[in-house]
């Protein structure tokens, strides 16, 4: 009787846990994993600039000293700067899985993800990949309302007697997942088809400063291209059920820094009309009705400052150069938010 009952609880349990709580093991881990992806990578990158078509890949995943589990997946590039502007000589790419064979991998429950790559294969350029994989874990300690990443070294092979090459990367959290996880849904909206005012005013003003601490000005929380999903390089998250005509307290999550001063990845630089000479220069960019929010985020930003420089400076990829430099940039932002003057004058004074 005693074991019925304690089955019947388990399955009860099993029952009711989220669909989060069942995708949680792969960003609830810190540990790089050991990637390696076979695929037509020659003919991928030469269609890369004018095609996101997908090809038969496949992947091998392995987690510490742990055996490598193989999965079929469908691979493509994506992105638009990176991958379209001539630049990069690698794109950026989305791996699309099947849910059945990623059972028991550290993939399991997730059918889409974003994979941050290498834009050249430089030294110096990895640095601005780990750049831009700590700024996502920067806003990680101020919010669980972030997209979540997994380092990873990745190594890219053409086919199986190919020895590769191996690049630091980051895989990123479905925005599905993140609203999962914070008890919301994704909002899908259209470009300025959610008004200022309907979004959560606290939450609007963490990420405006979260982009203005990274010197990033490459982003929009009400508009977005035309035919594409609000917004610009951040996603809607809102209570359950809600519609873009009913919502409120809707939570924009930021993401895509490289166009940030923090990462000053070299093809980066300041958007049409903003004005700046370089993206290490911070310009506020947020809402005039999320002032009233300003003092109590920015004491938050204060309260996370010894977390978030002992997050760079831990960064073990980081090298001395980039390390010191970025210490710096990090500085000049908390001694702004120690000075209530400069506050006023250059984030309250400049909303929109």
């Amino acid at each position: 009787m005693i074991r019925t009952l304690w089955v019947g609880l388990v399955a009860l349990a099993c029952m009711g846990a989220s669909p989060a709580a069942a995708k949680s093991r792969l960003f609830s881990d810190d540990a790089p994993l050991k990637i390696v992806i076979s695929a037509p990578f020659p003919a991928l990158v030469r269609a890369a600039p004018t095609s996101t078509k997908p090809f038969a890949a496949a992947l091998s995943v392995a987690e510490g000293a742990g055996p490598a589990q193989s999965v079929p997946i469908q691979l493509s590039a994506r992105g638009l700067t990176r991958r379209t502007a001539g630049y990069c000589q690698f794109p950026p790419l989305a791996l699309k899985f099947d849910k059945a064979t990623v059972r028991g991998t550290p993939f399991q429950g997730q059918n889409k993800l974003k994979l941050v790559t290498y834009c050249r294969p430089q030294a110096d350029y990895e640095q601005h990949i780990v750049l831009e994989y700590l700024a996502y874990r920067l806003y990680n300690l101020i919010t669980p309302m972030s997209y979540r990443v997994r380092a990873a070294d990745v190594t890219y092979r053409k086919d199986d007697s190919d020895a590769g090459v191996t690049r630091f990367g980051f895989l990123v959290e479905d925005i599905d997942d993140v609203a999962d996880r914070n008890d919301r849904d994704r909002l899908t909206a259209a470009s300025h088809q959610v008004s200022a005012t309907q979004l959560d005013a606290h939450a609007a003003a963490r990420v405006t400063l979260f982009e203005y601490m990274i010197g990033n000005l490459d982003w929009e929380l009400l508009a977005s291209a035309p035919g594409t999903d609000c917004c610009h390089n951040s996603r809607f998250i809102a209570a359950r059920g809600a519609t873009p005509a009913t919502a409120s307290a809707v939570v924009p999550v930021p993401y895509d820094f490289d166009f940030s001063g923090l990462v000053d990845a070299p093809y980066s630089g300041p958007p049409d009309g903003i004005p700046v000479s370089r993206l290490t220069e911070r310009y506020y960019r947020g809402y005039c009705v999320s002032n009233g929010e300003i003092p109590a985020v920015a004491q938050e930003y204060r309260a996370h400052r010894a977390e978030m420089m002992a997050l760079i400076d831990g960064e073990p990829r980081l090298n001395p150069t980039f390390r010191a430099k970025t210490d710096r940039f990090m500085e000049g932002f908390f001694a702004l938010l120690d000075d209530p003057g400069r506050i006023q004058s250059q984030i309250v004074r400049r909303c929109r």
